[in-house]
Order: C-alpha cells, then sequence, then structure tokens
C-alpha cells in the first residue's frame, strides 16, 4: 500500500482544483469507519455566474454539470471514503453513513481555442463549489465538514508550445499530434473534465479527515489553496496567507 502514495501523490500533485474555507465539527465527526458514502447531485446557486454552452436545445447543462460534479466524488469514494451511492433529486436523506450536499458557485467555460492553441491559462475554465459533508449517525441537519473548491484547466501548453525549442518540444508534438486524432488535443480540456475532477478532489479531501482521525490509511493527498502537498507533508508556498 505505501509504494501507491509516491504514486497517488504524482496523479493529484499536478491537478489544479484547491480545496479552501475548511471548517469541521470535531463532536460531529464520526468514530468508525463510514459503511456508505450518498451523494446528492449538485445545485447552482441561484445569480452566481454561470457560463457553459449546451450541447443540444433540450439539455439542462446546469444539472449536467451538478451530476458530474456528483459522479466525480462517487468514482473515488469507494476506495478512499466509503462505498458511494447517488441520491435521485427528493430522495429521503439516508440514515447512516456520510451524505454530501454542495452548491455551485461559478461556471465559467472559457474558450477552447485559446486552450488548444496557446494554453499555459489562456482560455481557462474556472468551476467553484461549496460542499458539506453530513455524519449521518450524529446530524442530518448540522455538516460535520464544510469547505470550498476552486480551479479549473491547468496551465500545459497549447499546439503552438510544440514550436518552442527545449527538452519538452518532443513530448508535447507527439500529445499534440495524438489528441489530434482522438478529438482530445493538448489544451482542450473543458467544463465536463474540470466537475468530475472537482468530485475526485472532494473525495480526496473527506478521504484527508478519516486518515487525520485514524479511520483510514492514506493513499492520496488533498491540495489546498496555499499549500502545496507533499509525501512529507503540506508545504506553505511562499507569501500564502494561509488557506
Amino acid at each position: 500500500m505505501k509504494f501507491l502514495l509516491p504514486l497517488a501523490f504524482l496523479a493529484t500533485g499536478c491537478s489544479s482544483v484547491s480545496v479552501l474555507q475548511e471548517r469541521e465539527n470535531a463532536f460531529l465527526a464520526p468514530t468508525v469507519r463510514p459503511v456508505v458514502l450518498s451523494v446528492r447531485p449538485f445545485e447552482v446557486r441561484r445569480g452566481v455566474e454561470f457560463d457553459a454552452a449546451a450541447a443540444t436545445a433540450d439539455e439542462d447543462v446546469e444539472a449536467k454539470i451538478g451530476l458530474l460534479v456528483a459522479d466525480g466524488i462517487i468514482s473515488k469514494a469507494g476506495e478512499w471514503v466509503a462505498p458511494g451511492r447517488l441520491l435521485e433529486p427528493g430522495a429521503p436523506t439516508p440514515p447512516e453513513g456520510l451524505l454530501v450536499r454542495g452548491k455551485i458557485l461559478r461556471v465559467r467555460q472559457g474558450s477552447r481555442a485559446l486552450r488548444m492553441a496557446i494554453g499555459l491559462g489562456a482560455g481557462r475554465t474556472r468551476l467553484e463549489t461549496s460542499v458539506r459533508v453530513f455524519n449521518l449517525a450524529a446530524s442530518k441537519t448540522e455538516p460535520w465538514l464544510s469547505f470550498e473548491t476552486t480551479g479549473g484547466s491547468n496551465m500545459e501548453p497549447g499546439i503552438a508550445g510544440a514550436f518552442v525549442p527545449s527538452p519538452l518540444t518532443i513530448p508535447i508534438a507527439l500529445s499534440v499530434a495524438s489528441g489530434a486524432v482522438t478529438a482530445g488535443a493538448v489544451g482542450a480540456k473543458g467544463v465536463t473534465q474540470d466537475a468530475l475532477r472537482t468530485g475526485r478532489v472532494i473525495a480526496a479531501a473527506m478521504h484527508d479527515k478519516l486518515v487525520t482521525r485514524g479511520l483510514a490509511e492514506r493513499v492520496v493527498s488533498v491540495k489546498r489553496a496555499g499549500r502545496f502537498a507533499t509525501p512529507a507533508g503540506e508545504v506553505s508556498l511562499p507569501g500564502a496567507g494561509g488557506q
């Protein structure tokens, strides 16, 4: 298990989604490993910035992105927290385990053309959420954990980067060529990927709290705003004023 930690760190260390504004009600924390993690699709808070185009005229893009965040959580729930299940809208609150509810605070789809052509932050996407985690054995109305996430497309280069002379030229060129064939060129990541990645980071944040309470063995680290996660622990970035 221990040899997986460096791999998990490498897989998440470049993540562009960070956790911030963390709050914990310690008296509501679980005392044993949760048996199930229930997740409701995230809702879009009224009046927030929401810039994302629907694929079809009848597609509910807000509901789609909210469901993708939930799917991202569930994709790692069994490995990092507890077996996950999706609660349909209107479904009653379960009697046990953890429950995740959240809202989408901001969505910006950016410019796919700029991400593909230039990258390095040009045309980048943005997705922000607020999250509440309930330990249902302790309370169905007061959350055990609450936090926010923020992030978007990372700083990888676009097609133009393939023509900059450097040791990275060949790998970048190969990546671009491969992406062109598979319709997934470098820099083409968008809000869909952001939503799934945000969900995985939310699962990692819950895993982190279970680890600190001795209820799980660490297999992944979570990225916090203003801090950099390493296998040996967290390091504050220069000039960071906290989380």
